[in-house]
């Protein structure tokens, strides 16, 4: 299991538009793909899942990949977040 620490930048935080570009990115990779906020898991792989984080500007949140390709699957997850999901 691979556990990252990540920020998110963008002004909007987690919002629609940003959890289909990330469900759809992750839809590539094997692992699964949790969050874990104040004590709940949610499910980054679907788009539900990322809403329900409410997670804003400013939020560091626990993130768990789990599987065969979770190095690279942990990478692809990190990018999106450093490049604030291609939003301000």
């Amino acid at each position: 299991m691979v556990v990252k620490e990540l920020e998110v930048l963008n002004e909007l935080g987690l919002h629609a538009r940003v959890a289909c570009r990330i469900n759809r990115s992750l839809g590539a990779y094997e692992s699964s793909f949790h969050v874990v906020k104040e004590g709940q898991k949610y499910d980054l792989k679907t788009v539900t899942g990322v809403i329900m984080t409410n997670a804003k500007q400013g939020d560091v949140l626990t993130v768990e990949v789990e599987g065969a390709d979770e190095d690279t699957g942990a990478e692809a997850l990190e990018k999106l977040f450093a490049e604030k999901f291609g939003e301000r």
